[in-house]
């Protein structure tokens, strides 16, 4: 962005990842760092740094972040709403023990006790598009209707192993597993408490990532990422002595924890204050992103509406953007690699609200691919997968049109499936 005019800043949030990057967690000021106060010190100072060297004060902030970066976007526009014009948020990471973290430690358990395979990960994706692909009226290879794609739907019994097979289906176990990850983690009464995963490109490397892990890693990496998650809790509980791992129960104790985790949990989702500073709001989500569930972000947003003064405000200053069969911030089949800083920028400086956008894909359905990308030194991710497309054949292109949420894409009834120009947005 600095031919056009931009200058840029960046931080770590007072940590660098790595073997160790969980340990900050048990000083009490680097988590209030992390959680709050490194973005909002760094934009202050690189507000200060610019002003001196152009010997100009800035005329318009943006800030863009996906997963911990998307929650720290939210963060600056609830605790801090007259530091940026706009902000655009990627599936951001709402609760660390709210959301995230227990329900990784459960999935674990899970996943040890009838452990999914790469092979039944295959399986369950080649059945999620069999049965869910056309409950939006259209078998285009996408799911674009997962809020229909239930367990009934799925009728994950279809693919237990008969008496004697061993290839090609699933154990009654793995079933449970499986089960389990869709539907999310219920209390005794039957209420969902930590929502499940949206079905869909189950074999592209985010369940891989998360779930089961990578088969040929190092053996320190092989580890699923979830697992994690419970040094995290673990790291956060340090000053309890009783604390056991072993025992910790996701929703009896999950209060406890989220005692420790205030600092970087996210303030009820009032954006009053934002929307009176005249600040501008987009966020996107992948619909079968796995770490962080799609599901979460919709109560979300629902909540800053009941806040904020109802979703006729929140239209005023607010667009969300639900990606279908996108993983987490990056990847999946056709269309989802979408310009948002041209239509924040219009939405500022001109006044002008953004309609639909275009998704692209730029050729990286598996999430391992597009992580090895992302992870490349000093790669700026917009760029990335954008200069990813160059080269490529235009007709080999395809496209998607994404709308804001509620609205979904309606094919027109002609043309090439894989344009977006073929599409409208609409309500379902």
């Amino acid at each position: 962005l600095l031919k056009d005019g931009f200058a840029g800043a960046t931080t770590n949030s007072g940590h660098d990842y790595g073997p160790n990057s969980l340990e900050f967690i048990t000083d009490h000021n680097a988590l209030i760092n992390f959680g709050f106060r490194a973005v909002h010190f760094s934009t202050v100072m690189a507000k200060r740094v610019i002003a001196e060297f152009y010997g100009k004060e800035v005329d318009h902030s943006y800030l863009q972040g996906c997963s911990g970066g998307g929650r720290s976007a939210l963060v600056e526009a609830l605790r801090f709403p007259d530091d940026y014009d706009g902000i655009i948020a990627g599936a951001p990471a709402l609760g660390w023990i709210q959301s995230i973290a227990p329900w990784g430690v459960a999935v674990s358990r899970q996943q040890k006790k009838h452990p999914l395979t790469p092979e039944s990960l295959v399986l369950l994706a080649q059945n999620s598009k069999q049965k869910c692909d056309p409950l939006d009226g259209l078998e285009d290879g996408l799911i674009g209707y997962p809020q229909a794609c239930t367990l009934d739907v799925l009728q994950l019994d279809e693919l237990q192993c008969g008496e004697g097979q061993e290839q090609g289906c699933l154990s009654e176990g793995q079933i449970e597993t499986a089960s389990f990850i869709y539907d999310g983690l219920r209390n005794d009464a039957g209420e969902i408490v930590y929502n499940g995963i949206y079905p869909g490109d189950e074999d592209q490397g985010d369940w891989m990532l998360w779930i089961t892990g990578v088969p040929g890693m190092a053996a320190e990496g092989s580890a699923a990422a979830y697992e994690s998650l419970g040094t995290m809790i673990s790291r956060l509980s340090h000053e309890d002595p009783a604390f056991d791992l072993e025992t910790f129960d996701p929703i009896a104790d999950q209060a406890e924890v989220a005692r420790h985790a205030a600092p970087v949990e996210l303030p009820p989702p009032d954006f009053t204050r934002f929307h009176e500073s005249d600040g501008k709001l987009i966020v996107y989500h992948g619909w079968q992103d796995v770490p962080l569930r799609s599901r979460d972000t919709i109560d979300f947003l629902t909540e800053a509406a009941e806040l904020s003064g109802g979703q006729d405000v929140m239209d005023e200053f607010s667009r969300p953007y639900m990606v279908p069969n996108m993983l987490h911030c990056a990847a999946g089949p056709p269309g989802w690699a979408a310009d948002d800083i041209t239509p924040m920028v219009a939405w500022v400086e001109g006044d002008k609200a953004p309609g639909p956008l275009v998704g692209t894909n730029p050729g990286i359905t598996n999430w391992l691919a597009a992580m090895a990308l992302l992870q490349a030194e000093s790669v700026d991710w917009y760029g990335a997968v954008m200069q990813a497309t160059e080269g490529r054949d235009p007709a080999t292109k395809s496209t998607r049109l994404l709308c804001p949420y509620p609205q979904v894409a309606k094919y027109k009834g002609s043309g090439d499936l894989d344009d977006a120009s073929n599409y409208i947005c609409g309500l379902r």
